[in-house]
């Protein structure tokens, strides 16, 4: 599977509150990095990245928008959309190795 179908399943699967088997999607050393505000948060390994999706709000839906996919990463514009929130629009890099994600990089998008 290359990086933009593994890509589509996770956000497929993570929409569909199948949370559990998008993480099957991750690599077991997967690293996450967060832009807030100023600031960037590192979290590394299954446990950690895969429990920031777990924990989020019940019903939130990461939409892709426009996919540039350069074979190994996939780089998109997402919708972010959680109840009773403002949504917002995120700019993320997803890596993805032998069909498992092994990055992802969310930050506030430009514009």
């Amino acid at each position: 599977m290359g990086a933009q179908d593994t890509t589509d399943a996770f956000f497929e699967l993570l929409n569909a509150d199948s949370r559990d088997e998008a993480l099957k999607l991750m690599e077991e050393r997967v690293e996450m990095r967060i832009h807030v505000g100023e600031g960037v948060q590192m979290l590394k390994g299954l446990e950690r990245v895969g429990g920031w999706f777990l924990r989020a709000d019940k019903g939130l839906r990461m939409i892709p928008g426009e996919i540039k996919d350069t074979g190994h990463q996939v780089e998109c514009d997402i919708l972010v959309v959680r109840p009773g929130a403002k949504s917002h629009k995120l700019d993320a890099t997803i890596k993805v190795e032998a069909g498992k994600i092994t990055s992802i990089n969310l930050s506030p998008a430009k514009g």
